[in-house]
């Protein structure tokens, strides 16, 4: 349980409003019309899938090994929306959208913190969930 600590930071409702808001490129939101609620429910899906595929798997070996597979599969917007971090309007949007639905958000900040104990002593589940804080 030794690297639990690692990814405890992504877990508050703060940091987690931070983490998932910016998963699309902002370029990417201008060119589809894409509205911040737009970019943080995507963002928040694509959480959702990694965090899913890890909860579904009997062990934690198999739990990394599918995170890493949902997580590769999604990277491009991982990637792409730490640029919305640079955008202070839009990052002040998301968390205001976020904080009117926490418990949306705090639902799944409890998976994730149930996911990161359950396998904390598995390297390849820590490592997917510092990826999706900075991939």
């Amino acid at each position: 349980m030794a690297a639990a600590p690692d990814v405890w930071h992504l877990l508050d409702v703060r940091r987690l409003a931070l983490l998932l808001a910016p998963l699309l490129a902002v370029g990417a939101c201008r060119d589809h019309g894409s509205t911040t609620a737009d970019v943080v429910d995507q963002s928040w899906r694509a959480h959702e899938l990694v965090i899913a595929a890890g909860e579904h798997e009997p062990t934690c070996a198999a739990a990394g090994a599918a995170m890493q597979k949902v997580f590769a599969a999604n990277r491009q917007a991982f990637v792409d929306g730490l640029a919305l971090d640079k955008d202070r309007k839009r990052l002040e949007e998301a968390t205001d959208y976020i904080a009117a639905r926490e418990q949306r958000y705090g639902d799944l900040d409890t998976r994730m913190q149930g996911l990161a104990e359950r396998c904390a002593a598995d390297e390849t589940v820590m490592a997917v969930f510092r990826w999706m804080e900075s991939p």
